[in-house]
């Protein structure tokens, strides 16, 4: 029996990450669980200290999102968005419903362009693209509990590589799959980087095949056959599928056999986690009574939950097709999310991909399934696409936009659509009766404001009237460093004090030291400890020298990220509605009840006014393509000149000629003195 490769799926994109940084990211997925993917994914990818509890490790998330420049982005099946355990999407990631009308879009894919953490010798970070095929969905099944497939390829800056073609063609598919005002950052970043890359035509060198991206342009056995047919005629075959044809026969197992003529095959036997055979018992026989063909089961301790004996069994969800011959050691292994299915076969069905990779083996190669004789009496058909029939889905399309609160409809369809009911929380948002077809209308502001108030809580909305079942619908939201933070229970002095904080770890003990009413809530909470930050008396940051110390820290990072080219960055910190934004700070201080004195506000006031005024003039470019964030923050400035009438008012004599001086002192930066060479 050979030895099966396997690892833990976070493990080898963690490997993969080492001494590098993600700069954008595209997901395919045919199911999606966002709030699993949010909180248990993305971490994998980002190298930072997160909380135990839920509530804080969303913020540092956040925090933590903003220093990737480009787009995280998720295409996923419409029909095959969940619910999940741990809840709905919260963070910055555009999320990207695609509707495919003859099967199901079933491609799982990760596409990560990563950049070196150091620079060389050139002052150059070298990028690199890794991009896998797996079979897993972007579920918690998918990733922690399922026997998964999975490959992955590096293509590293100004490489040569036969991949670079059908990956490009594969990424413009995406784009043009789905709605046509969708922006599409993400994938437009990746055909940048492959368009530097360069193609190789060759199909092998040396006699061994270069790896090869399947895209569903062909049907599943004319692309091997085309790839790798004489190397594969003839060989071994081993097949490992969950669904199978709701048929009485495999035709797509036939139609293998047939063109590659295997010396022997073994297919996995399906089945589900209580042990029923998910195939229909005429298909099982009829497999059965194929020449050369057996039923074949993988070995147990790689499908057993734990260590004990009387522990269970994992699912199987790989989708392997293994070619191998023993003289002379070659396997050649298609990794892929395409079952033993007619859908995921032919031409025209469902939208699979996966890569085709020519191994050496170190040892003579076997079969990995044992055989798997005995028969099975209890049955319970299931398919692939049973997702789908249980969520319903959705052609409704819902987009808000946090930095203009303005709300958004597109029905997805030819014709107008039925009446519709869309509701969260069980509360009615808003209705139609003939929407649209493939138009973003605006909705009523009323209905924003519902929208925007239920997207705090939740962005997974029902759809009523579409089919019998509700269907679940994804909220599209763009403007996303306009959405008021996870967090927005800040003093003043503590997003002082939080600018000012040097490392990512003494943030996250600071942000889970001052909200202990938040952390100590929901999943995590019991392992936070519930201590307080306490500060006795005035401290560096209750008073002046504290307050120009923060703005010190803020300008400098902002500058670092404006020289850097992460824009993204620039628009949290200085315009946004986070928790430590500029924004908030001056929201903070407008807010009735704030218990700081005038004189300190006017001189944070003061210090923000400065702090805009600099970068306005050391990076005009990018202050101007900011206009409609500037003219808001220019319009907080001068709400919070009552601030100044205050100090006035209070103040007898020529107080306000005073502060005319000091205010013109004080908003020019001081030149430093160059000391005397004397």
């Amino acid at each position: 029996m050979e030895d099966i490769p396997h690892a833990v799926l976070s493990d080898q994109f963690q490997e993969r990450m080492q001494g590098r940084r993600l700069r954008a990211a595209v997901f395919v997925t045919y199911q999606f669980e966002p709030g699993f993917f949010e909180q248990e994914v993305l971490p994998v990818l980002l190298d930072v200290p997160l909380s135990h509890a839920v509530a804080i490790r969303l913020v540092q998330l956040e925090e933590a999102l903003r220093s990737v420049e480009g787009e995280i982005s998720v295409y996923y099946d419409a029909n095959g968005l969940m619910r999940g355990d741990e809840g709905s999407a919260k963070l910055d990631v555009r999320r990207v419903p695609v509707q495919h009308r003859h099967g199901i879009f079933h491609a799982k894919n990760v596409f990560l362009l990563v950049e070196a953490e150091e620079e060389d010798e050139e002052g150059h970070r070298p990028q690199t693209l890794i991009v896998a095929s797996l079979s897993a969905n972007l579920t918690r099944s998918g990733w922690w509990e399922n026997v998964e497939g999975c490959h992955i390829e590096e293509i590293g800056e100004g490489e040569k590589t036969r991949l670079k073609d059908d990956l490009a063609s594969f990424l413009e598919f995406l784009r043009n799959k789905t709605e046509a005002q969708t922006k599409h950052l993400g994938v437009r970043e990746l055909l940048a980087f492959l368009r530097r890359v360069d193609s190789r035509m060759q199909k092998s060198s040396s006699g061994q095949l270069h790896t090869h991206f399947y895209r569903g342009t062909e049907s599943l056995p004319d692309f091997l056959e085309q790839v790798a047919g004489s190397a594969i005629r003839g060989a071994y075959l081993e097949i490992i599928s969950p669904y199978f044809d709701d048929a009485d026969t495999s035709n797509p197992l036939e139609t293998l056999i047939e063109r590659f003529q295997p010396k022997e095959v073994r297919v996995s036997l399906p089945r589900s986690i209580g042990g029923e055979v998910t195939c229909r018992p005429t298909l099982y026989e009829a497999v059965r009574r194929l020449p050369l063909v057996a039923w074949g089961r993988l070995p147990k301790e790689l499908v057993r939950l734990g260590k004990g004996a009387d522990a269970g069994e994992r699912r199987v969800h790989a989708k392997v097709y293994r070619f191998f011959t023993q003289s002379p050691k070659r396997e050649v292994c298609f990794i892929s999310s395409a079952n033993l299915t007619r859908a995921a076969h032919q031409l025209g069905g469902n939208v699979e991909t996966g890569f085709l990779v020519d191994l050496v083996p170190s040892r003579r190669p076997d079969f990995w399934m044992k055989l798997d004789g005995q028969v099975p009496t209890a049955f319970q058909v299931r398919t692939e696409d049973e997702a789908s029939a249980a969520s319903g889905g959705t052609r409704l399309n819902l987009r808000y936009h946090w930095d203009r609160n303005q709300a958004e409809a597109f029905w997805d369809a030819p014709n107008t659509s039925p009446s519709l009911a869309v509701k969260a929380r069980g509360i009615e948002i808003v209705s139609f009766s003939m929407l649209s077809s493939r138009t973003w209308t605006v909705l009523h502001e009323r209905v924003a404001e519902s929208i925007a108030s239920l997207l705090i809580e939740t962005s997974i909305f029902e759809v009523h009237g579409e089919t019998p079942e509700p269907g679940l619908l994804l909220v599209q939201e763009e403007g996303m460093a306009h959405k008021p933070s996870i967090l927005m229970s800040l003093s003043v002095a503590d997003i002082l004090r939080y600018w000012a904080l040097l490392t990512v770890e003494q943030r996250a003990a600071f942000l889970e030291a001052r909200m202990p009413e938040v952390a100590l809530h929901g999943a995590g909470a019991d392992l936070v400890a519930g201590a307080r930050i306490v500060a006795e008396g005035e401290t560096l940051f209750d008073r002046f020298a504290g307050v120009f110390h923060a703005f010190g820290c803020l300008e400098r990072d902002i500058r670092a990220a404006l020289d850097a080219g992460r824009d993204k960055d620039v628009e949290y910190r200085l315009f946004g509605r986070k928790y430590d934004s500029l924004g908030s700070l001056l929201d903070r201080i407008s807010t009735p009840g704030d218990d700081s004195k005038d004189v300190d506000q006017y001189v944070i006031v003061l210090c923000a006014r400065q702090l805009c005024r600099e970068i306005a003039r050391d990076y005009a470019d990018a202050w101007v393509s900011h206009a409609a964030e500037v003219k808001q923050i220019e319009a907080r400035f001068t709400s919070l000149s009552a601030i100044r009438d205050r100090l006035i008012a209070s103040n007898s004599g020529d107080f306000a000629q005073f502060l005319s001086w000091f205010d013109d002192r004080f908003l020019r930066r001081a030149i430093p003195v160059e000391p005397d060479p004397a």
